[in-house]
C-alpha cells in the first residue's frame, strides 16, 4: 500500500509539474502577443526632415545677356518617418511642387532658394524659404520668401486664415499697421491675405513678404513681428496655434 501511495504521489507531482509548464508557457505567448499588439498601436512616431538639393545648369540663348547659362538651385526638405507613407508623399509633393522642383525651366532665368526655417511643432510641419530669382535681362534679381504650413496627420495645407476666428483680419491688419508706421520708407501694405506667407517662432506670428510687395525694393524681404500675447483673442481654439497659449 505504501509502495502504492508512493507511485501516485509521484505521478500526481509529475501531472502538476506539466500542466504548471502548459500554463507558464501559455501565460508568456500572450504576454508576447499583448506586448507586440501595444508596440503596433502606440509605437510612436518620429518624423524628421531631411536637407534636399536641385541643381540645374540649362542652355540660355537669351538675345543680348551676357550668360551662356541659366541657374537653378534649391535647396528644400523632404518628410522621412511617417508611419502612414501616402501622407508624406503627399506632404513632399506639395513641398516640391512650392519650392519648384518639379517646374520645367527653359534656361531664361536663374532661381535660388534655400531653407531658412524648418520645424514640427506638435502636428504642424512648417517651413520658411528665401531665395532670389533672376529673369535673364532683367534690370536685377528679386528676393522672395515662401511659407509652407502643413498638418502632419493628414498632409493637409494650413493656411493664415486656419489660425483665427472669422473676423481675423482687422486686428492683425490694425497691428500690421501699426509695425508699418515706425519705420522709416513707405509702406504699401493693404492688409493680409487668407494665403498669407507666415510663420511663429516663440511668442511671435510673423507676417512674411516678398521684395516689393509691401515696400520699396531696398527693403528687400519684408517680416512683421506680431505678438502672440496681441491676438489671443482671435485665435481659433481648434487651430494650431491653440497649443502654444
Amino acid at each position: 500500500i505504501i509502495w502504492f501511495v508512493g507511485v501516485i504521489a509521484i505521478i500526481g507531482s509529475l501531472l502538476w509539474g506539466g500542466i504548471r509548464f502548459y500554463e507558464i508557457e501559455q501565460s508568456g505567448k500572450n504576454q508576447q502577443l499583448v506586448a507586440k499588439s501595444v508596440q503596433q498601436i502606440d509605437k510612436p512616431e518620429f518624423p524628421v526632415l531631411v536637407n534636399r538639393v536641385l541643381d540645374k545648369k540649362i542652355p540660355d540663348n537669351t538675345s543680348g545677356f551676357g550668360s551662356t547659362v541659366a541657374e537653378i538651385h534649391l535647396v528644400y526638405v523632404e518628410l522621412s518617418g511617417l508611419k502612414d507613407k501616402s501622407v508624406e508623399k503627399k506632404i513632399n509633393e506639395y513641398i516640391k511642387g512650392v519650392i519648384g522642383v518639379n517646374d520645367v525651366y527653359d534656361g531664361t532665368e536663374d532661381l535660388y532658394m534655400a531653407v531658412s526655417k524648418a520645424a514640427i511643432d506638435e502636428n504642424l510641419l512648417s517651413v520658411l524659404s528665401e531665395g532670389t530669382y533672376f529673369g535673364h535681362g532683367a534690370a536685377g534679381a528679386i528676393n522672395q520668401v515662401v511659407s509652407i504650413n502643413l498638418n502632419v496627420k493628414n498632409g493637409e495645407l494650413v493656411q493664415f486664415k486656419d489660425l483665427f476666428r472669422a473676423g481675423y483680419q482687422e486686428k492683425i491688419n490694425q497691428l500690421a499697421n501699426s509695425w508699418f508706421s515706425t519705420q522709416d520708407y513707405a509702406s504699401s501694405f493693404e492688409g493680409v491675405k487668407d494665403d498669407q506667407c507666415f510663420y511663429f517662432s516663440g511668442n511671435y506670428l510673423y507676417l512674411c513678404f516678398s521684395e516689393h510687395e509691401v515696400a520699396p525694393g531696398s527693403q528687400g524681404i519684408v517680416t512683421v513681428p506680431i505678438k502672440l500675447d496681441d491676438i489671443r483673442g482671435i485665435i481659433s481654439r481648434n487651430g494650431p496655434l491653440a497649443y502654444v497659449l
